[in-house]
């Protein structure tokens, strides 16, 4: 048994307080709350990217990341919600004379999430596949070896699901965090060994097995089988559709295929492209998009001159408004970067070795050692078009439980899906909803029949400055800002028919905590309570 450390008075921790506490003698702090007048230990930082839990909030019983929303249960620190991959860890507690007292481990258990653990029952809360669990001969196939694959396939052990697992992955690499590339790793300050959601020897323990640089080419929903390059046909019970997107590349545009003109979706996009600009001097990106200009901020070093050649007059205007893009715009040109707005590209230039330069409607010319592709992605859907009807975009339509035909689920890039509370079908490419489709659509193929109701969010992060955002919003009659935008302190209110659809904020993460919460459940207050400066923390608790 663990000795008990005398962590303070029990008066310095308030009802609904998160504080995290030094241990005696230099030891791992801990993460206190009192909730409902019983007092919880956890771990200090989250198990995703290390976020202090202490500027995080507890909302209807869920300790929830200032960063990146993971939740966990404050009962018992599982997990319910990612981006986080694992359960946070917890600890023994109790009050006695008025003091705090826990049981901390000398070296408390690293978090799965890091590339080098090797994962067990407690820490990262899948429990191992039993030897004593009646044999199960059913086949779950997962297509797709992003994020909505990686979390449905450990959804299925964690749930209990004791038959076979198959993990079809056309990348040839294991699962891996693509959040990363745009920045970290293209920047540098990422290293190959960082970019790996779980190490191989998780795959192996969970009984999942993993089939890497194997391509889907189509889908037979008669026999139940779904087709693979080179090899034969894989039946399946329950198939989970997650084949995530490919780039746009451009490919009537003159010179599109010469070499340096690189895509950026894969770790072998990013490791050509860190080739391609290991020398280069001046670098062109195609396209604004959230991408692009992540790269931006990741290229411009060591000399480079980076180049962005916008359609709109400033960055993101279609997805966060004028105002907001043109602050991106400001700091990225205090850092170096060049725009070209309003501008189409009619050819990329150069010999048959590399390219050269790129050419503008206008009849300008960009010289350019290397050209960045961030002109979107499409759904890579196009081996399930005998299987389906697909959307015009390529997208595939699914119920409220993400079920596209029997015993056929969707997740991720491709799903069309009723986005609550409206309904309204809609197809988004955020890390964090693949996760929570994966998660879901797992739990509905083991029969459980559970909605998706979360409210998607997204965030990005641009030389050390931090944008969240929550909802959807394709459009909207107006938007309500409140704070300042130009020094990167606001809230931004989307809305559309007198209803507040999105929300995005920097340097307001505790409000984008409440914000997200309700927008899953339709109950943000009208835009007139939001313009008279509404508290979120003060309103009432969620039904």
């Amino acid at each position: 048994m663990l000795p008990e450390l005398d962590l303070t008075d029990a008066a310095s921790l308030p009802e609904g307080a998160l504080i995290a506490f030094p241990t005696p003698g230099g030891g791992p702090s801990v993460l206190l709350t009192r909730q409902q007048g019983q007092v919880h230990a956890f771990a200090p930082n989250c198990p995703h990217y290390g976020a202090p839990l202490e500027k995080g909030k507890v909302v209807d019983g869920r300790l929830i990341c200032p960063w990146h929303h993971a939740c966990f249960k404050v009962e018992n620190g599982h997990l319910c919600e990612p981006p986080s991959l694992d359960d946070l860890p917890t600890y023994a507690v109790r009050e006695a004379g008025g003091r705090i007292l826990v049981q901390v481990p000398a070296s408390p258990p690293a978090s799965t999430d890091k590339p080098d653990a090797t994962p067990t029952a407690e820490v990262g809360g899948v429990p191992p596949t039993a030897a004593s669990v009646p044999v199960d001969t059913r086949t779950f196939v997962i297509v797709g070896g992003g994020a909505a694959g990686e979390f449905a396939a450990q959804t299925l052990r964690r749930e209990g699901f004791a038959g076979r697992v198959v993990l079809v992955s056309a990348d040839e690499k294991l699962p891996y965090d693509r959040t990363k590339l745009s920045k970290a790793y293209l920047a540098g300050k990422a290293k190959p060994a960082a970019l790996p959601l779980r190490e191989r020897g998780f795959y192996t323990q969970q009984k999942i097995e993993v089939l890497t640089n194997t391509r889907a080419t189509g889908l037979n929903l008669a026999s139940q089988e779904i087709e693979l390059e080179g090899q034969p046909p894989l039946r399946y019970d329950q198939l989970l559709l997650a084949p995530g997107s490919t780039p746009n590349l451009l490919p009537r545009l003159p010179g599109h295929d010469l070499p340096g003109v690189l895509p950026l979706r894969t770790q072998a996009d990013a490791d050509a492209l860190l080739a391609a600009t290991k020398e280069a001097r001046q670098v062109v990106i195609i396209g604004s998009s959230f991408i692009g200009m992540e790269a931006a901020g990741s290229l411009i070093a060591e000399g480079r001159q980076v180049t962005v050649i916008a359609q709109q007059k400033v960055p993101f205007e279609r997805v966060l408004g004028p105002e907001i893009g043109a602050m991106f715009q400001k700091l990225h040109e205090e850092k170096g970067v060049k725009f070209e707005v309003e501008a189409e590209v009619t050819a990329l230039l150069g010999q048959e070795k590399h390219v050269t330069g790129v050419q503008l409607k206008s009849g300008k010319t960009l010289p350019a050692d290397a050209v960045v592709l961030g002109v979107g992605v499409r759904p890579a859907t196009d081996f399930l078009a005998r299987a389906f009807a697909l959307e015009k975009d390529g997208g595939l339509a699914v119920d409220a439980y993400l079920q596209a035909a029997e015993n056929v689920y969707a997740a991720g890039d491709i799903a069309r899906f009723p986005l609550a509370p409206t309904g309204q079908l809609t197809r988004i490419e955020h890390w964090r909803v693949a996760q929570q489709h994966g998660q879901t659509a797992a739990r509905n193929m083991l029969g459980q029949r559970q909605k998706f109701t979360a409210a998607p969010f997204f965030w990005t992060q641009q030389y050390g400055k931090s944008l969240r955002y929550a909802g959807h919003a394709e459009r909207w009659d107006e938007i309500i800002c409140q704070g300042n935008v130009a020094a990167q302190d606001f809230l931004a209110f989307y809305v559309l028919d007198n209803r507040i659809v999105a929300a995005a904020g920097m340097n307001h993460d505790t409000d984008m905590l409440y914000i997200a919460e309700r927008l899953g459940l339709g109950q943000l207050p009208a835009p007139a309570a939001v313009r008279a400066g509404v508290k979120w923390a003060e309103l009432p608790p969620l039904a």
